[in-house]
């Protein structure tokens, strides 16, 4: 029989538990780690796991949100390196997009629309990661501000989760979706700052379509050159 610490432990065996549960999570990247599994392995009773973590639910938001902090230092890391709100928000997406599906607890939690999207702990955390640049953003006339930072975040949060359950993760797709849906939901259009920002990004979309078209145009010309002088 199991003997466990009881009494004033609690933090403790919670810890432990918590602990527990993500090696669960790591060596069960495919999912469907089991709270008798991760009483097992903590040394403590199922009766006991369920009464220190709650459900298996709430276990997927507590490690994913264990879990989650490396990702986020690597994201502010990449945003650091971007001028402009957008341009890191992007960055940040195509990041996040790419990662986060390959941590199991995280998968697990993204794969829980409902949990993700309402618990306050998962919006602290976005916001925490995310909510100076929306903040920035709107100063600088980048970002709307007829909507509040908790609501850009939160719909920010949505996406991410979107893009990273898509088939396509690559970086080319994933910049296709924030520059086709998400810019254009929270890009600044009122006023002339907005507008300008807007026509600006407008501009450089339609000058990199016209590269994309000649440098392919060239690369014809050259290869029907080569086909002649064979």
């Amino acid at each position: 029989m199991t003997a466990e610490i009881v009494g004033g432990d609690d933090d403790y065996i919670k810890a432990k538990l918590l602990r527990a549960a993500e090696e669960e999570f790591i060596e069960n990247p495919e999912g469907g780690v089991q709270m008798e599994a991760i009483a097992k392995r903590a040394g403590v009773s199922r009766a006991t796991a369920f009464r220190r973590l709650g459900s298996i639910s709430e276990v997927v938001v507590q490690v994913a949100l264990r879990r989650s902090q490396r990702h986020i230092a690597a994201v502010k890391e990449l945003m650091a390196a971007e001028t402009g709100a957008l341009a890191k928000i992007e960055a940040a997406l195509i990041y996040t997009a790419r990662e986060l599906p390959t941590d199991a607890s995280i998968a697990a939690l993204i794969a829980q629309h409902s949990t993700a999207a309402n618990d306050p702990r998962v919006h602290e955390q976005a916001v925490g990661a995310m909510g100076e640049v929306v903040r920035e953003g709107q100063l600088t006339g980048e970002i709307r501000t007829d909507v509040g930072v908790d609501d850009l975040v939160n719909f920010l949060v949505e996406q991410t989760y979107l893009a990273a359950e898509s088939v396509d993760r690559s970086e080319a797709n994933v910049r296709k979706r924030f520059r086709t849906f998400v810019v254009p939901a929270i890009e600044a259009r009122d006023g002339p700052g907005g507008e300008l920002l807007a026509r600006a990004r407008e501009l450089q979309q339609a000058m990199a379509s016209a590269m994309a078209a000649a440098q392919e145009l060239t690369e014809l010309m050259e290869k029907g050159q080569r086909d002649d002088n064979q």
